[in-house]
């Protein structure tokens, strides 16, 4: 078995940038909930549609990044343990690209790079077990 630092601490780098990603949505919803409790009579039905899909897309940021902090923790840990290597750098892949295109662009590219690298040497160790 290959050393997976690499994969290690881009993993946990990526995961620790999803709890700052959990403190912004949360600080966010937070806002939004006190701005518009405010001032309700002056909105018009148009400004409470776009805050509600506003703040459901915030939501689903914040659900994201809350999913993307826990798998990005677990993964890194059974990923240096040794264990279902193939499955958790798939998952980090899936992750990744999920974050990639919503809440954080850098937790996505380090999750993705991090899955790519570990299923890269995941394939190269069972090769050489055949040659060896």
């Amino acid at each position: 078995m290959e050393q997976r630092k690499a994969e290690f601490i881009m993993t946990i780098i990526g995961a620790s940038l999803a709890i700052l990603g959990i403190l912004f949505m949360g600080i966010m919803l937070a806002l939004l909930g006190i701005g518009t409790s405010i001032n309700t009579d002056a909105l018009t039905s148009d400004d409470v549609i776009g805050l509600t899909v506003g703040g459901g897309i915030v939501f689903y940021f914040f659900l994201l990044a809350v999913a993307a902090c826990i798998i990005g923790f677990i993964a890194a840990f059974k990923m240096k343990n040794g264990q279902n290597i193939k499955g958790w750098s798939i998952t980090l892949i899936v992750v990744g690209g999920l974050c990639f295109f919503s809440y954080g662009w850098i937790t996505g590219v380090l999750f993705l790079i991090s899955g790519i690298m570990s299923v890269v040497k995941s394939s190269r160790e069972k090769r050489n077990i055949f040659y060896d």
